[in-house]
């Protein structure tokens, strides 16, 4: 689950629609999820999931939900591991995998990646995949176009199990499951971000790639734990603008050795 607990949480609005704030905000559907009432809502030209009264996702985390993959993909470059599609490259064709669809940021970002051969979302709440594919509009259409090739494909399940499955099967692996390392609407997501987790996800990468951790904050214990893990840990920042505030957020970028250790 992609997106929005990008506002702090002092931030964040009433749960109900009869108290939503008022100014152009429409409740589109209600839904039992998996963990928790699911709402979703537009709020101006913005769609916005709320999770158990918590904001999960929103339009307005377009720039960081994409920064998730272009952070992962620069370091990728600066390793050499990125190379035209018509260069003779060693990876002619990366495979991503993402956890957490939300409204598909990050999934059309991979796919408008033409070195990205392959992308696995993989969606804790079915219907989030519902909504994104009723509301998703051009987004939608482009995830439908790249299934029908066989080039992306969305999961129902826990991304963790996906990783201990396709051990080495990754070049890139995206994760905003949440709302960051220290802020969960999930408990169970906890684990994606102990040490535990953390070896999870180095375990489904190919040596020299990377997995990106969306956050809230920029947390050195975080940073720290990965760089237990992982070779390299770079802490990249980025921007979202929300109404007349610009809210900054950390991609916590963690690399594999290029060796197979």
């Amino acid at each position: 689950m992609e997106g929005t607990r990008r506002k702090r949480v002092d931030e964040l609005p009433d749960r109900t629609a009869e108290r939503l704030p008022a100014g152009g905000t429409e409740v589109l559907a209600r839904a039992a999820g998996r963990s928790g009432e699911l709402v979703l809502r537009c709020s101006g030209a913005d769609l916005e999931v709320i999770a158990g009264g918590n904001f999960l996702i929103s339009g307005a985390n377009a720039a960081s939900s994409v920064a998730l993959i272009t952070a992962g993909l620069s370091v990728l470059a600066d390793a050499g591991l990125l190379h035209p599609a018509h260069g003779g490259a060693a990876r002619p064709g990366l495979e991503v995998l993402i956890g957490g669809l939300g409204l598909g940021y990050s999934l059309d970002a991979a796919l408008d990646e033409h070195r990205i051969a392959r992308v696995t979302v993989v969606e804790y709440e079915p219907v989030i995949v519902d909504w994104f594919r009723n509301y998703g509009e051009a987004r939608a259409m482009r995830l439908a176009a790249a299934e029908a090739v066989g080039r992306a494909r969305v999961l129902i399940g826990d991304v963790a199990d996906l990783m201990r499955e396709r051990s080495g099967a990754y070049d890139l692996v995206a994760l905003d499951t949440d709302n960051g390392p220290d802020w969960l609407v999930r408990a169970g997501n906890a684990g994606l971000y102990d040490e535990a987790g953390l070896a999870l996800a180095h375990g489904a990468l190919r040596p020299g790639g990377v997995a990106v951790f969306w956050s809230p904050e920029r947390y050195d214990w975080f940073a720290a734990r990965l760089a237990q893990t992982f070779a390299r840990v770079d802490a990249v920042a980025a921007y979202d603008q929300i109404g007349r505030r610009r809210y900054e957020y950390t991609m916590f970028v963690a690399q594999r050795a290029p060796s197979a250790a």
